[in-house]
């Protein structure tokens, strides 16, 4: 009997212990969480200048660059449009990014570029689709398994085509805003948006809301690259991120960012799962 109250007041002395904790833990705390590292997307491309190709210098800035070589990427690129991925430098630059180890996922497939899916009666959307794929396997020999719809519009219907492609939906924690509008290629607010970004990313790794793969967590940014000042500025914004991120008391791995296809993939795959788990229609005019 008296075994058997000793355990309960030892049970009752660490509860109470405990619950101090819990409720003082400030909601932004991440210390002792696994450190984060970038996964980079770009939208939109590829460019298809013949001078001054802002994809080819993205391409560059990632596999040399002061902060990590041989950086990977996911490139969302729009397959059909005239003005990108459409043209002959445009494919030239998509077998180039394969080649150099990035993946290539569907953003567009059609001349037309930027159509909501939502507003896309399903036949069509799947014709989209299957062009998407089959453009990238054209030219690359690889069967893409990754799409980030025009505005992030998407809904059930949308999601259940994109799985019954064998595409997985993947969205992004942070975005610089760097898509063109207006004629303007500059964004003087990159930092404030990286800042505001990356502590809500803080709050979500507190919360235990984003997923742990092999060790790190895969934080997902986006950016264009068909912009002039995001090709000449990246390795400006690499550094940013890595400052941002600490300063928002956030962990970074000694690798800031994912460098293999393999990692990406994982990456890609823990979030994805996520984005469908909490799809629903979701748009942010940001190009």
């Amino acid at each position: 009997m008296r075994n058997a109250l000793l355990a309960i007041l030892l049970m009752l002395l660490g509860a109470c212990r405990a619950v101090p904790e819990t409720i003082s833990r400030n909601p932004g705390d991440t210390s002792g969480m696994p450190p984060i590292r970038f996964l980079m997307t770009f939208d939109d491309g590829p460019s298809s200048a013949t001078e001054n190709n802002t994809t080819a210098k993205i391409l560059d800035t990632l596999a040399r660059n002061r902060w990590q070589k041989g950086v990977k990427a996911i490139f969302f690129v729009q397959t059909r449009h005239p003005r990108f991925g459409g043209t002959a430098v445009g494919q030239q630059l998509m077998r180039r990014m394969h080649d150099e180890g990035h993946l290539l996922g569907i953003h567009t497939a059609t001349p037309d570029g930027h159509v909501s899916h939502v507003r896309m009666p399903l036949p069509e959307l799947d014709r989209m689709l299957e062009n998407g794929i089959a453009d990238i396997f054209s030219l690359t020999g690889d069967v893409p398994q990754y799409l980030r719809p025009p505005f992030w519009a998407h809904n059930a219907a949308t999601v259940a085509r994109y799985e019954a492609h064998g595409l997985t939906l993947v969205l992004d924690d942070i975005t610089l805003r760097d898509g063109k509008s207006n004629g303007y290629t500059y964004n003087m607010f990159a930092r404030t948006r990286a800042q505001a970004h990356l502590q809500n990313v803080a709050r979500q790794i507190a919360a235990g809301q984003l997923p742990v793969v092999s060790g790190y967590i895969p934080v997902i940014v986006t950016l264009h690259d068909p912009n002039p000042t995001t090709a000449n500025d990246l390795e400006a914004y690499m550094g940013m991120l890595i400052e941002e991120a600490k300063r928002a008391g956030l962990q970074v791995d000694r690798r800031p960012f994912l460098s293999s296809a393999w990692e990406i993939m994982a990456a890609a795959n823990a979030r994805g799962d996520r984005s469908r788990h909490t799809a629903s229609i979701y748009g942010r005019a940001i190009h």
